[in-house]
């Protein structure tokens, strides 16, 4: 084999020491400024034999970052819509909508770095409305809906966001007579570190909600929480201040909530808890002739501490296990209106244990002093104590029933300022029986019957208080053969009480879950939640040496939904079938209460039946709806049909 001519001696030094720099740069690739350059690193430049220096390719400026954005990509919808109200009163509106709606989204150097995404709609109606006497009148309008929001560093341990939008919500077409326009802001930040359980959280939010009728609902919310966690502490802050105004009405509410919680658990069975909070609340209410303004405020610091001695440890004993517990409490809460301020404070401590002395028989006792110092009366101290035995066997077993009988006994006595010397005795006898049915192998079936009885005797009082409780329930699971689950829960109580009034007290509750399978493509889905209360007296509790106060007649609370799905109705491929029954005697949700995200119509019942049916790009929806708002009935039919790009 022939081999070429030999390079000159120089030469070959040179490119000796090239491949060797060349070599300490492949092994240190990840260091330095080049590891941000975005991209694949480029290939050497060709080493010509002239020996001349190559000139060395300058870096980007700004540690590699390339402010550039990169190629947009978007989407959008066109939609025409229709809805035709009928209000209880006998008005009924026509509305036809035209609507599109494009979006961008983009990001600068990479998508880990900054997002950015942004859309535009252009909205056009006319309104028709006919009063029940005939008069009609109709409208044309149009307006603009936009959004934005940037993300900087979505996917890092310190992720920013701000968004904006403005919405209609006639382009949604779920509100039932109250049409309006939505303006929201949002700006979140959030920090965690390397390692750890710390997070860190700030978010500001502010939404302002134009009805037709050029009424405002404002709400601006501060929110921010703090987790701090190393070896046996925890520490956790929280702040929420909120603030909502409206127009109409002027009405108007502040909300500021602030909480701190500390928890210590070290490696034993001690346990302490300790939470200190300040709520403060302002209200407005009526117009300027008569309004209603008032405020309270509450500031309190508690703590709970429990302790179980384990083996090894001081008062540990496996044959009678030993539990402490104590807890201490500061409040100073006040309420202001138009009558003046009242304030009050209010101190207390307690000290309980117990201890297992058999397997059947329980010891407990307690301790607490209190302090109250109201304003306008005279301060009141007080000083309680109580003991009690518990006698509670494992229960009996016959004919698949189980018997548990429950004896207890206590004692107590405290003194006050106010009512002096005050000693009890009771006495309280529990028994049940429950049994489970299994009802074939899927379903089971479980029964539970209960009566309690008390006598209390107290020395400010001749009479004894005696009780009589009965409660039953009823709880039946079942899973079918596997495409279905179901849970059914009644319960029902019955207490009354004889003392120097004759009193009793009813409780009625029912549940109800169930998820079916019909077939491949068919479902359905309920749950309900039913109560029911009745106290007709106040009365001194036998159980509990408590007051029960009354609430005239029954008291009644329900909630649920009720849900059948179709995905594939007639056998037609994606056209789906949907129909919803939902029912709440109560609205928790409230912006007055601070909440951003409440509904502005209260809707306490609603019976919704739609069709959605897509092809491609295309889609379209004809949906029914009965539903009561704010207490009035209102009928919707709605159309839509909207195609994508």
């Amino acid at each position: 084999m022939k081999t070429g001519r030999r390079l000159p001696v120089r030469l070959r030094q040179r490119l000796r020491l090239r491949l060797l720099a060349a070599a300490l740069l492949l092994r240190s690739a990840g260091v330095g400024a080049a590891a941000f350059v975005p991209g694949p690193p480029e290939a050497d430049q060709p080493t010509g034999a002239t020996g001349r220096e190559e000139p060395v390719q300058a870096l980007p400026a700004g540690g590699g970052i390339r402010w550039e954005l990169a190629p947009l990509r978007y989407a959008g919808t066109v939609s025409l819509d229709g809805r035709w109200l009928r209000l209880e009163d006998g008005t009924r509106t026509t509305q036809g909508l035209v609507f599109n709606d494009i979006e961008f989204a983009s990001y600068v150097w990479q998508p880990w770095f900054v997002q950015l995404r942004a859309g535009l709609g252009a909205l056009a109606t006319h309104d028709a409305s006919r009063s029940p006497g005939g008069e009609s009148v109709g409208t044309d309008s149009g307006a603009l809906t936009g959004r934005f929001s940037v993300s900087v560093f979505p996917v890092s341990r310190f992720p920013f966001e701000l968004r904006g939008e403005v919405s209609d919500s006639r382009v949604r077409g779920d509100t039932l007579g109250t049409d309006y326009r939505s303006h929201r802001l949002t700006m979140s930040q959030a920090w965690r570190p390397e390692t750890g359980g710390d997070n860190y959280n700030l978010n500001l939010e502010y939404s302002r909600l134009q009805a037709g009728d050029g009424s405002e609902d404002t709400l601006t919310s501060l929110r921010g929480t703090a987790l701090r966690q190393f070896n046996e502490h925890s520490f956790e802050l929280s702040a929420q201040l909120s603030r909502n105004d409206r127009s109409d009405s002027d009405d108007a509410s502040r909300i500021t909530l602030v909480s701190g919680r500390h928890t210590f658990h070290p490696a034993t069975a001690l346990h302490v808890d300790t939470l200190a909070s300040w709520n403060d609340v302002r209200l407005r209410s009526g117009t300027a002739a008569d309004r209603f303004e008032g405020r309270s405020d509450v500031r309190q610091i508690s703590s709970f501490a429990t302790w179980r001695p384990r083996e090894g440890e001081w008062l540990y004993s496996a044959e009678s296990p030993l539990y402490l517990t104590g807890s201490a409490r500061v409040v100073d809460a006040g309420a202001e209106t138009g009558f003046g301020e009242q304030r009050v404070r209010a101190m207390n401590a307690s000290l309980g244990a117990s201890q297992e002395l058999t397997r059947e028989w329980r010891l407990s006792g307690s301790v607490s002093g209190s302090v109250v110092e109201p304003d306008a009366a005279a301060r009141s101290l007080s000083a309680t104590a109580n003991a009690g035995v518990t006698w509670s066997p494992e229960g009996l077993s016959f004919a698949q029933w189980r018997y548990t009988p429950t004896l207890g006994a206590s004692v107590g006595s405290s003194r006050s300022t106010e009512a002096g010397a005050r000693h009890t005795l009771g006495a309280q006898a529990a028994h049940g029986v429950s049994r489970s049915f299994v009802l074939g192998e899927t379903d089971s079936l479980s029964l539970n019957f209960t009566q309690s009885a008390g006598a209390l005797r107290e020395s400010q009082t001749a009479e004894v208080a005696r009780a009589l409780a009965h409660s039953a329930s009823l709880f039946w699971q079942g899973t079918g053969d596997g495409s279905s689950q179901s849970y059914v829960g009644l319960s029902a109580s019955d207490s009354r009480t004889w003392a120097q009034e004759a009193g009793h007290f009813q409780l009625i509750n029912a549940q109800v879950t169930r998820r079916t399978q019909l077939s491949r493509h068919s479902s359905w889905t309920g749950a309900l939640t039913w109560q029911a209360t009745r106290a007709d007296t106040t009365q001194l509790d036998a159980f509990t040496g408590t007051l029960r106060e009354a609430s005239p007649g029954w008291q009644r609370f329900y909630s649920g939904t009720l849900g059948y799905e179709n995905q594939r109705v007639f056998e037609v491929p994606r056209l789906r079938f949907t129909t919803l029954l939902s029912v709440n005697s109560q609205q928790l949700e409230s912006r007055l209460a601070g909440d951003i995200d409440a509904p502005v119509e209260r809707i306490s019942e609603s019976l919704e039946s739609r069709f959605d049916y897509s092809i491609g790009r295309l889609e379209a929806r004809l949906s029914a709806r009965l539903a009561r708002v704010d207490g009035r009935k209102v009928a919707a039919l709605f159309a839509r049909v909207q195609r994508r790009y």
